[in-house]
Parts: C-alpha cells; sequence; structure tokens
C-alpha cells in the first residue's frame, strides 16, 4: 500500500508506526486515512502481535488537528474530519492489539488524543507541551479526548486542563497518570521502543491467528468493479460480479472508500448499493469469523451512522456478507419476482445489527446460521418489493423530500436506540437544534401555513 504520512515498520512482531508530516506531525485526513488502512491490514496479519505509534523526529509526536486545512475546508469536511476522527481512534482502541504510544515531543489537541488511546504511554524528559489548547481556539477536543482524559486522571483534572488550556510537563503528566513512564533523552527512542516491545509481548493475546488473503484492494475501485454514480441527489454504489474474486475485507476496504468520499458531499441525500454480485466476498474468512464481524460492523456501521437514507438492491438471495450489509442499510428493496419462488434466505446468527430487526425476521435460539424463506421476509417488511429502486428513492431527495431533515431523524433512530434514553434523549435534541437553523424548516413550516406544498433545497 502506498503511503505518504505514516511508516511501517516491524520488529519482533511488533509494528512501529511514524507518524510524518512536517514540521509538527499534525492530523490531516489523509493521515488519519492512512492510519486507519494499515491498522486494518495489521489486524488481520497473524504475525504482528501488537502496535507502537511514534512521530518522526525528536520535537514533535504531534502538534494536533491540522489547522490551515481547517481553515481551508468548509463546514460539512470538518465536521466529517471529526466524526471520521473519532471513528479511527474508537476502532484502534477497540483492538485486541496492544497499542503502545511513545511520546517523543510536543503533543497537544488532537495529538494528544490520539495518544490516549494507547493502553500505555511512555514519554521522553525534557521541557515540551502536552495538553488541550483548543478553548484558545473557541473549540474543544472533539476526537474523545474530553471522555478518555477524565477517564484516566479523572473529571476534575481533566475539566482544569481542558477549560485552561494549558500545557503541562512531562514529569506533571506521570504524576497524574496521564503517562505511564518517563525516560531519559539519551537513546530514548531506542529505549523506549524496547521497552514498548516488552510490553506488547507481555500483553498481547495468546490466541493464535490466522491470515486473510489480500490483493491489491484498490484495484476493485481503478478497474470499475466497485462503481460510484452521483445524479440527482442520489449516489449508486454497484457492485459487479468481478468481485466475487475478492475477500471479504477487500470488498470492505473499497466500498469504505467510497462511502466516505460521499460522507463529505452535501449534494448527496440518499444511497443505493446495487449487488449484482451471487457471492459477495469469496469465503476465505471461516476462521476469523470474529476479526471480520468486528470490521463489518466498523465499515458497515458508517452507512447506518451517514445521515442519509440507504437502500441495498437485492436480486436473488444474499451471501453471508450481502447478508451484512442488507442489515446495515434501511432499506432492502428487491425485485417482485423474488415473491414468486421457494428461495430461501441464510441469516447470519452472529450478527449485533440482528436485534434491530426482531419484528421483522423470525426469532431463532441459536446463534448459528438459519434459513428464512424469501417470501416470509417480504411478508415482514425486512425486503421490500420494489423493481425501481432509484426512482422509489427520490421520495427522500429536495425538492420533494426534506433530505436533511429525514437524514437526522434516521440518525435518532440507528444511533439512539443502543444508548442509555438520556443519552439519545440529548442526540435528538441537538439534531432537532440543527434543523431549527435550517432553510428547510423555515420553509416546510411556511408551506404549512400557507397551505402549500415546501420545496426543499436540503440546506
Amino acid at each position: 500500500m502506498e503511503t505518504n504520512f505514516i511508516h511501517v515498520q516491524v520488529h519482533n512482531q511488533v509494528a512501529i508506526l511514524e507518524l510524518d508530516d512536517p514540521s509538527a506531525n499534525t492530523l490531516t485526513f489523509h493521515l488519519l486515512q492512512e492510519l486507519e488502512q494499515h491498522f486494518l491490514h495489521l489486524e488481520a496479519d497473524p504475525g504482528i502481535r501488537g502496535v507502537i505509534l511514534i512521530g518522526k523526529g525528536d520535537k514533535f509526536f504531534s502538534g494536533g488537528v491540522n489547522i490551515g486545512m481547517l481553515l481551508t475546508a468548509g463546514r460539512q469536511h470538518n465536521s466529517h474530519f471529526i466524526l471520521y476522527a473519532a471513528e479511527v481512534l474508537d476502532y484502534i482502541q477497540s483492538s485486541q492489539l496492544p497499542v503502545v504510544t511513545i511520546i517523543n515531543g510536543n503533543i497537544t489537541g488532537g495529538g494528544l488524543e490520539l495518544a490516549l488511546i494507547a493502553d500505555y504511554r511512555i514519554a521522553v524528559e525534557g521541557d515540551y507541551n502536552i495538553g488541550f489548547p483548543e478553548v484558545r481556539l473557541g473549540v474543544i477536543p472533539g476526537m474523545g479526548g474530553t471522555q478518555r482524559l477524565a477517564r484516566l486522571v479523572g473529571a476534575q483534572r481533566a475539566l482544569e486542563m481542558i477549560t485552561q488550556g494549558e500545557f503541562i510537563s512531562p514529569q506533571k503528566s506521570h504524576a497524574i497518570g496521564l503517562v505511564d513512564q518517563v525516560l531519559p533523552s539519551d537513546a530514548f527512542r531506542q529505549q523506549a521502543i524496547s521497552q514498548a516491545t516488552d510490553y506488547i509481548h507481555q500483553h498481547a493475546s495468546q490466541t493464535p491467528r490466522r491470515a486473510q488473503a489480500f490483493k491489491h484492494f484498490p484495484l476493485l475501485l481503478e478497474k470499475n468493479w466497485i462503481e460510484l454514480n452521483i445524479e440527482a441527489g442520489l449516489a449508486t454504489i454497484s457492485l459487479h460480479s468481478a468481485c466475487e474474486q475478492y475477500s471479504a475485507l477487500e470488498i470492505l476496504l473499497a466500498i469504505n472508500e467510497l462511502i466516505l468520499e460521499l460522507r463529505t458531499d452535501d449534494a448527496v441525500y440518499a444511497l443505493l448499493i446495487d449487488n449484482r454480485c451471487a457471492q459477495l466476498g469469496c469465503d476465505d474468512s471461516g476462521e476469523q469469523v470474529q476479526l471480520l464481524q468486528r470490521q463489518i460492523a466498523y465499515i458497515f456501521g458508517r452507512i447506518s451512522g451517514y445521515a442519509r437514507i440507504s437502500a441495498l438492491a437485492v436480486r436473488a438471495p444474499l451471501s453471508p456478507l450481502a447478508f451484512e450489509l442488507a442489515l446495515y442499510c434501511d432499506y432492502r428493496l428487491c425485485r417482485s419476482a423474488l415473491a414468486q419462488n421457494d428461495a430461501l434466505q441464510k441469516i447470519n446468527g452472529f450478527s449485533p445489527e440482528l436485534e434491530r430487526y426482531q419484528d421483522f425476521i423470525p426469532a431463532h435460539n441459536s446463534s448459528e446460521q438459519w434459513a428464512v424463506p424469501i417470501a416470509q421476509l417480504i411478508a415482514s417488511g425486512f425486503l421490500k418489493p420494489q423493481d425501481q429502486p432509484a426512482e422509489w428513492l427520490q421520495r427522500f431527495i429536495p425538492p420533494t423530500g426534506a433530505g436533511q431533515a429525514i437524514g437526522y431523524a434516521k440518525l435518532a433512530i440507528t444511533q439512539g436506540h443502543t444508548q442509555a434514553v438520556s443519552a439519545a434523549l440529548l442526540l435528538e435534541r441537538h439534531l432537532q437544534e440543527q434543523l431549527f437553523m435550517s432553510y428547510d424548516s423555515k420553509e416546510g413550516m411556511k408551506a404549512y401555513v400557507e397551505k402549500r406544498k415546501p420545496f426543499f433545497t436540503g440546506a
């Protein structure tokens, strides 16, 4: 995989990821995208037991989010960037691979948020900055920093550090538990890597992992075997039959790349995934079901967490990976002819997303796979007969549909139903607050008073 901002070396079964974006190793979308791609591959490599994060040079681990990028990009991009960064950090923190951060110099803002996801932090002694200066810019740590810091050093200390925006020394960081170890500057990098490697081998899982077969995943996009088309507010991802020769993870990575592209396009209001594969994702992962399920939840979760309505065009009974994709889409639109035959749909009982469809899919007392007649899934409403899915989705797209409000309603439900009621209500109120500032809310209420059809713009 081509890399520009992160260099990877492997020593003694430990991957060392070095951040390299002169002069302060700041965080950008492309750096995080490389970090995500590397980590997904490392997780599936049975020869890797853990990961070390370190900055290039001896002045900066990372100076945080690239402010120049935020100033020149639009609001939609910046909102997506913070969301994406939080997703990547959450995924790495929840990995079974031990992660150690080596703090080799200044570490501020988003750089410190990145360090907080590690299981262990080693810092060099010296006079340099550690802290969260975001309030000086009128913002707050937005990639999980407020929560991770409070859980690490206590709520009061976290409040003082973040609200005052002041920096602390490596020694004080060690005293309050922000870093686990401070080492002398002489031969620091060598000593720190040695100590980090020892930590990883002591804490690495002893369960053997088997490799997944990888090709060069961008080939699926370069050869147009997975295509993206955007027209009149509708984005269509077409999965062609040639995808059948690729592994599940390669399919996931290619879809992921397109979803990330779509989330920055505010002219898209609905997503249609047209699956033309009889077997989406060749079955080479039978002994890595747990890891694959984690990757599915992470990448397909971006579809259910996307503030746009999504639908899967179903042409035939779905393969295991395609069925997982169906669970993360909002609608599953099948050809009417499917209701006329005796086809069976195999269901993966281990998928956590099944809980969302407990009123649509017959319950089963086993976590293993079972089969349900396609006609029964249509009768329950899980599959909706629709021979023209693109035309059907127009109801969610301006000027007919209030695309932003529809997307926010989806988020309130899909992201809120698994949370505590208090957190879900907070999410709902926040989304409603955003909508009250929109043009469409004013247009909708004005049209109601004037007894006419609203003309929505999506703004």
